[in-house]
C-alpha cells in the first residue's frame, strides 16, 4: 500500500475502515450522514452490515460515521523532474498526472494541455516523492451534523406565544381567521381543542388571543442568487430561488420542481453550506401581516404572484418585452416585502402604489393577461 499501483483503490476518492478491514467508501445517498462501504470484486462483504442496491447497480453496505474507526478522501502526488503533480492514474509502468506547478515554460515544452489544464504520463522510474494524503470525514462531518441540528437543518417553522408561552403554530390562519398552535400536554384554558385533531395536543386561536405569531426561515445567496431555505438533503442546504431572472436559474441548471401545495412550479438548488453566502435567519410578524389593511394583504399576493409568475414566464418573454419595467417591478415588489415584514406599513403603503401601478403597466401586455385572473387590482 506504499504505491498508487500497489494500493487496492482508485488514486483519487474516499476509502473507510471498519473493524480494522479497508474499504472503498462513498456517501450514502439518502441515508445521511452514514457511508457506504464497497467491497472489492473477490473480497468478503462487512461482517454485520446489510447491502443496498444503489440506481446505477453498484451494491453497498451503510454503516453509520460512529462505527467506522477512519473515513477519508484519498489522492496522491508525486514529482516529475522536480515539479509536482497531482495522480490520475497509475499502472504497473506508468503514472498519469495533473501539473501543480506554475512554470509556464516547463509545461509548454514537457505536457499536453486539456483546457486550462496540464497533464503528463510519466515513466515509473522517472517519479519520485511519491505520497499518499488522507483527508479526515468523520470529524467535520460531526462537526456538520451538530450544526443543521443547532438550527434544525433550515427548515422554515411558525411559532405562537400565548400567556408567554411558545408553541409550534400554523403560519397561515384557517378558513374562520383562526390559527392552530400545538401544545402537547398543556391544555390552555381559554382556547378551543381542534375537532380536527384526534391527538387533543391542538388548539385554536385568534390573533387577539395571542402575545405573538411568527414565522421563521433562513435566506442565503449562491452564486449571487438569493434563495429561501426549505431544509437539508444529504447534508447540503436546499434552497428554493427568489430572484427574477430565468438567465440565471437556466445558466446554473436549478432544479425545476413543483411547489408542495401544486399551484405553481419553483427553481431550487441544493449546495453545501461552504459554497454559500450571507446565510441569515428572518423573522415575519404574520400577527402584523394577518392584521394589514386589505391593500396591504392585497399587495402582499401581487408581490407572490409576480414573483411566482416572473420565474415560471421569462422562458418565454415575448418579443418587445420591457426589460426596464419587468426589473423595476422586481425591486419594488421585493421592497414592499420587506416593509411589511418590518410591520412599516407607512413604507409598505407609499411602495404598494408604485408597486401596483408598475403591475398593471406589467399585466397590460397581452403576453401576461394572465396576471389579472389572479391578481385583484383595486
Amino acid at each position: 500500500m506504499t504505491t498508487p499501483a500497489g494500493f487496492r483503490f482508485p488514486v483519487k476518492g474516499e476509502v473507510a475502515v471498519f473493524r480494522g478491514e479497508l474499504y472503498r467508501a462513498r456517501a450514502a445517498a439518502r441515508l445521511w450522514p452514514c457511508a457506504e462501504l464497497l467491497p472489492e470484486p473477490g473480497h468478503p462483504a462487512p461482517d454485520g452490515l446489510t447491502p443496498r442496491e444503489a440506481a446505477d447497480g453498484s451494491v453497498g453496505y451503510p454503516v453509520a460515521p460512529e462505527r467506522l474507526d477512519a473515513w477519508d478522501a484519498v489522492h496522491w502526488s508525486f514529482r516529475w523532474r522536480g515539479e509536482l503533480f497531482k495522480c490520475t492514474r497509475a499502472t504497473t509502468s506508468a503514472y498519469s498526472g495533473d501539473y501543480l506547478g506554475s512554470d509556464e515554460r516547463f509545461a509548454k515544452e514537457h505536457l499536453k494541455r486539456l483546457a486550462v489544464t496540464y497533464y503528463g504520463v510519466f515513466p515509473r522510474d522517472e517519479v519520485t516523492e511519491l505520497k499518499m494524503h488522507r483527508k479526515d470525514l468523520i470529524q467535520p462531518l460531526h462537526a456538520l451534523v451538530r450544526r443543521l441540528d443547532e438550527v434544525d437543518h433550515f427548515r422554515p417553522k411558525a411559532y405562537a406565544v400565548h400567556h408567554g408561552r411558545t408553541y409550534p403554530a400554523a403560519a397561515e390562519a384557517d378558513a374562520s381567521g383562526l390559527i392552530a398552535l400545538t401544545a402537547g400536554d398543556d391544555r390552555p384554558d381559554d382556547l378551543i381543542a381542534d375537532p380536527e385533531d384526534p391527538s387533543g395536543e391542538r388548539f385554536l386561536a385568534a390573533p387577539e388571543q395571542l402575545d405573538a405569531w411568527y414565522r421563521t426561515h433562513w435566506t442565503f445567496c449562491w452564486q449571487r442568487g438569493p434563495f429561501d431555505a426549505v431544509g437539508t438533503v444529504d447534508g447540503r442546504i436546499k434552497g428554493v430561488y427568489t430572484g427574477g431572472s430565468w438567465g440565471f436559474a437556466d445558466s446554473w441548471q436549478l432544479t425545476h420542481e413543483p411547489e408542495p401545495n401544486g399551484a405553481y412550479t419553483r427553481y431550487t438548488v441544493t449546495a453545501g453550506l461552504k459554497g454559500v453566502t450571507d446565510l441569515e435567519h428572518q423573522r415575519t410578524d404574520l400577527i402584523a401581516l394577518a392584521g394589514a389593511p386589505l391593500d396591504l394583504q392585497m399587495g402582499e399576493r401581487v408581490y407572490r404572484f409576480i414573483r411566482d409568475r416572473q420565474t415560471e414566464d421569462e422562458k418565454q418573454r415575448p418579443e418587445g418585452y420591457d426589460w426596464e419595467v419587468g426589473r423595476e417591478l422586481w425591486s419594488l415588489s421585493r421592497n414592499y416585502a420587506n416593509a411589511v415584514q418590518a410591520g412599516d406599513t407607512g413604507e409598505a403603503g407609499r411602495l404598494l402604489g408604485a408597486l401596483m401601478a408598475k403591475a398593471d403597466q406589467w399585466k397590460s401586455h397581452p403576453h401576461h393577461a394572465v396576471v389579472s385572473a389572479g391578481v385583484p387590482i383595486p
